[in-house]
């Protein structure tokens, strides 16, 4: 059994890490060769806590916090970020809500400030928000009629109905414009500094002067944390095929998959690495090769597992011409067949290792980046040591642990199929796999 070369070594930058008494936890990363500092307010709560029939609601109650506080107007808080040089944004995510200021590391202090005041006093203003609404209405009403963007929503809320993850989190054209501003004020107030909340400080900043300054102006953490709807995704057995019709479309959106496993799944770095052969490294991989180079059916395909707290959706990503898009779908899954009895070859496996060990340190390029890295390991539980562990541990993936892990981990006979295209064109051939539903 060959696991490669030793994998090239990579030091992470130090990191340490405090509880304060207020129960926040600090992360700080002193890196002194450039004066800037990026500060991230992590809350552990994002768009899986989203009432039912309240898409969007984490995400839009995320951005309305950089719209003003008690103290200073939007306009007014914008002003005093320019006159700074500092950038400062917010979003949620399917798991998190974050708040990120950066800026000069000579106004380090002035930044802790203006994110504690940002944060914790809100203004919620009424105005901001109705403006904030209806920016997100108009952005989603322009990509409404974009197959693309509707073939990745229509697979996501076809695998994940019923669960935190059956709506796409930046909201919908349905739920958006039911939301008020005492939505987000409620949402807010539940999801304020929830258990778990934690702060990440990079660049050239001083451990010594942060902690007590950060303890001294940061409120308690709360006691109580947000509702989700707790599920446990099951996989669905048998072909699904949903068809989204659009008759004046002459490519077919492609979107095969089911759902797969979280990132802290102790499988998931073999998972990674088999991956890449099969659809994630271009077009070193697999389907690339298949699909693309072989039979001409693509310009594009790839495969991928996006990490989240509960499993999230392994999924086949590609688009057509209308006449060849049940043959496309079935070469998809002959390959996958194929990956599975055959397994990878060593030289596909040293190709991915050199991938993810080569291009390892590209991750911990900028300020941003590396505290990323740190906000991953700590919202899903694996810890610092998993960042400097992680070249060593892709570089012992053996062979057969990928042919394990595409044996236990992809399923051909159990896929969700959603297509974007002419449905009357290919309708038929698919009732041959399974139930085909057409959407409108």
């Amino acid at each position: 059994m060959k696991t490669g070369s030793p994998s090239r070594k990579f030091a992470l930058p130090p990191i340490s890490s405090s509880l304060l008494g207020n129960g926040l936890k600090l992360y700080a990363v002193p890196l002194p060769d450039l004066p800037l500092v990026s500060i991230h307010l992590i809350v552990p709560c994002g768009a899986e806590a989203d009432p039912v029939g309240q898409a969007g609601l984490a995400d839009l109650s995320a951005e309305m916090l950089t719209l003003g506080t008690q103290k200073r107007s939007s306009f007014r808080l914008a002003a005093e970020m320019d006159g700074m040089g500092a950038v400062l944004s917010a979003y949620a995510g399917w798991n998190v809500t974050s708040l990120h200021i950066s800026g000069l590391s000579e106004d380090l202090e002035r930044l802790l400030e203006l994110l504690r005041e940002i944060y914790a006093e809100p203004a919620h203003a009424p105005e901001e928000f109705e403006q904030l609404k209806q920016r997100r209405i108009g952005q989603l009403i322009q990509q409404k009629d974009e197959s693309q963007i509707i073939a990745d929503e229509r697979f996501q809320q076809t695998l994940f109905q019923g669960t935190p993850y059956d709506h796409p989190a930046y909201g919908t054209l349905e739920s958006l414009p039911k939301l008020t501003i005492e939505d987000v004020r409620e949402f807010y107030r539940k999801s304020f500094l929830a258990p778990g909340s934690f702060l990440v400080l990079v660049g050239d900043l001083s451990l010594d002067r942060c902690l007590p300054w950060v303890e001294g102006i940061f409120p308690d953490l709360g006691r109580k944390k947000p509702e989700v709807r707790e599920f446990s995704p099951s996989l669905s057995r048998g072909i699904r095929t949903r068809i989204v019709d659009r008759p004046d479309l002459t490519q077919s959106q492609i979107r095969l998959g089911h759902i797969g496993i979280p990132l802290a799944h102790p499988g998931h770095i073999p998972f990674e690495v088999m991956n890449y052969i099969l659809g994630g490294g271009g077009f070193s991989s697999r389907l690339m090769q298949k699909i693309r180079s072989e039979l001409g059916y693509t310009y594009g395909i790839y495969s991928s597992l996006e990490p989240r707290k509960y499993p999230g959706p392994f999924t086949i990503s590609t688009f057509t011409p209308t006449d060849i898009t049940f043959s496309c779908v079935q070469e998809i899954a002959s390959v996958l067949r194929s990956f599975l009895d055959r397994g990878a070859t060593e030289q596909e496996r040293e190709e991915a290792v050199n991938f993810f060990t080569g291009s390892y340190p590209r991750r911990f390029e900028t300020l941003s980046q590396i505290a990323q890295r740190i906000i991953q390991v700590e919202l899903h539980g694996l810890g610092i040591e998993y960042l400097s562990s992680y070249p060593d541990r892709v570089n012992g993936v053996s062979l057969e642990e990928i042919s394990r892990t595409a044996r236990e981990q992809i399923h051909p006979q159990d896929l969700l199929a959603v297509i974007v295209g002419r449905a009357d064109a290919f309708r038929q051939p698919f009732e041959s796999l399974g139930p085909v539903e057409v959407l409108p």
